[in-house]
């Protein structure tokens, strides 16, 4: 008999930790009122952006920013991930930035790549991969569970973090707060 294992798959174990990290998530974010943190992110190719280009938070001084920490093998991102594309397609013409950020870990580069590819998402996303560093992203921004999502005024400061998934109705009602 072939013993049973604690985590049979990735996403199982993806599951296990995000929910322990969901738990602490709440009294950890990012402060709202606190500036945001700038940063470099290169991004991936899909039919708004060319792989390789490179954005900082810093250049939409001015523009309200949408920030989506994910990774491809999280069930909830994956869940989420279409209501964030049809408010960017929404919402990018009264100036809306959606800037989506990958932790790298469990899930490489390249899956994120195709995460893109195959949900049909145009809005910014790339890896948090800064040179040979990884994760300063999110560490900077406190980011404790996935998906975490943080709402930046056009001053540039923090808003709110909002831990766990997002409807398109609560992800809406929240894009209001910095239109």
């Amino acid at each position: 008999m072939k013993p049973l294992s604690i985590f049979p798959t990735r996403s199982f174990l993806a599951i296990g930790v995000l929910s322990v990290l969901a738990i602490f998530a709440v009294a950890c974010g990012s402060p709202s009122g606190d500036a945001a943190p700038n940063f470099n992110l290169t991004l991936y190719a899909n039919a708004e952006h060319q792989a390789g280009d490179t954005i900082n938070l810093s250049q939409f001084d001015g523009e309200p920013v949408v920030l989506n920490f994910w990774f491809p093998s999280c069930p909830p991102c994956v869940a989420e991930m279409p209501d964030f594309e049809l408010a960017y397609q929404k919402y990018k013409g009264d100036g809306l930035r959606m800037i989506g950020i990958q932790l790298l870990g469990l899930d490489t580069a390249q899956d994120g790549q195709k995460f893109v590819d195959d949900l049909n998402v145009n809005y910014m996303l790339g890896p948090d991969r800064q040179g040979d560093t990884s994760g300063e992203i999110l560490k900077n921004y406190q980011i404790q569970g996935f998906p975490t999502t943080i709402f930046i005024d056009r001053d540039q400061n923090i808003v709110r973090t909002w831990s766990g998934a997002l409807n398109l109705e609560k992800l809406e009602e929240l894009i209001a707060e910095i239109l």
